[in-house]
């Protein structure tokens, strides 16, 4: 056979490879936007681990039948079938660690359920596969790992002596997933002020996002150590309370009737008010210029209460003027030694 149709068919060879990948991977593209793949899991990661497989493999088939042809290059057939294999073998390590995070991720968001992030999980979990991928490619294609697990792991301890605060936030990072007591996507607050909803939890960080939209970056080992209120446990619902006062003339039982129904109406008017449990009245304390109460409200999640209280207030404070009850001013009495007393407003 004439020398240049060789080269050229193994041109070919080489060139429609990886064509024919990109058609498998627009046909799978096309299959995985059908309703029967979106509806389960299961589908969408066997049809993106074909995804990720199709030109990659076309390709080096492509190259392995061109090779095959007698081009006459210097290159001894075993050496050419080593290659190949051990980069067939890393892309399928590659595709295999995305599948394996992908599996992982969506078992554990089955197991918490939450919808936030767990990309710690998916991180360790993708690098674990991949090293094991590439330690069979080196088996394979004849290189001793024995020694290599050796030096591995004497190199391992030197570096886990010099990352050790790395390592102690991977831990807590795996500790605070796997405990459970705080998830993505829960309000929490830390004993040194910090607040917010949890965003992620990585392999060093845990990401809070606060109320203005900020995003509070706290190293893993600190958040765990930290003494910490989780208010979306064991439910997102909580109380809120509002201190009021009136004066020492109203009536008591009125009063607490007409704070009442202003707190239902509120609560019930408001897509941030958790109706299903009513609002409470209970007077506390003898003050100096009236006696103090504090009006209990349930909100849904812990950032709605700041609308909640404001529109409360708001209204209190008409149907007060409105049903003439009295909000006293602080008022303070004082004796002089040989004088009347003094009323000081």
């Amino acid at each position: 056979m004439d020398k240049s149709l060789i080269w050229a068919m193994a041109a070919a060879f080489v060139v429609i490879g990886p064509l024919v990948g990109i058609g498998v991977r627009r046909v799978i593209d096309r299959l995985a936007a059908k309703p029967w793949a979106r509806s389960r899991s299961a589908n969408r990661m066997v049809l993106g681990l074909a995804r990720d497989l199709a030109v990659p493999v076309a390709a080096l088939a492509g190259l392995a039948l061109g090779l095959a042809l007698p081009t006459g290059l210097p290159i001894s057939p075993e050496l050419i079938s080593k290659i190949l294999t051990a980069a067939l073998m890393l892309v399928i390590t590659f595709a295999v660690s995305r599948l394996a995070a992908d599996l992982i991720t969506s078992v554990v968001k089955r197991i918490t359920g939450v919808s936030g992030s767990v990309s710690l999980f998916a991180t360790i979990t993708r690098v674990t596969v991949f090293i094991l991928g590439l330690l069979i490619t080196l088996d394979g294609a004849g290189v001793r790992i024995s020694p290599l697990l050796g030096a591995l792991g004497i190199g391992a301890l030197a570096i886990a002596l010099a990352l050790e605060g790395t390592l102690a936030n991977l831990i807590s990072g795996i500790h605070i997933l796997a405990s459970r007591t705080v998830q993505p996507g829960d309000y929490v607050q830390l004993d040194t002020g910090e607040h917010g909803w949890v965003s992620d939890v990585n392999w060093r960080t845990t990401t809070i996002r606060d109320i203005p939209g900020n995003y509070v970056i706290v190293p893993n080992s600190k958040f765990a150590d930290a003494i910490l209120t989780n208010f979306h446990y064991p439910a997102q619902d909580m109380a809120v309370t509002v201190e009021v006062s009136t004066g020492y003339d109203s009536d008591l039982d009125f009063v607490e009737k007409v704070t009442l129904d202003v707190a239902q109406q509120v609560m019930a008017s408001l897509d941030v008010g958790f109706t299903e449990v009513e609002p409470k009245v209970r007077f506390h304390t003898f003050g100096d210029s009236g006696i103090q109460f504090r009006v209990v409200l349930r909100t849904r999640e812990y950032a709605d209460q700041y609308l909640l209280v404001s529109e409360f207030i708001k209204a209190l404070h008409r149907r007060y003027r409105t049903e003439g009850i009295a909000i006293p001013y602080p008022m303070r009495v004082l004796r002089a030694e040989g004088a009347p007393i003094a009323n000081l407003v």
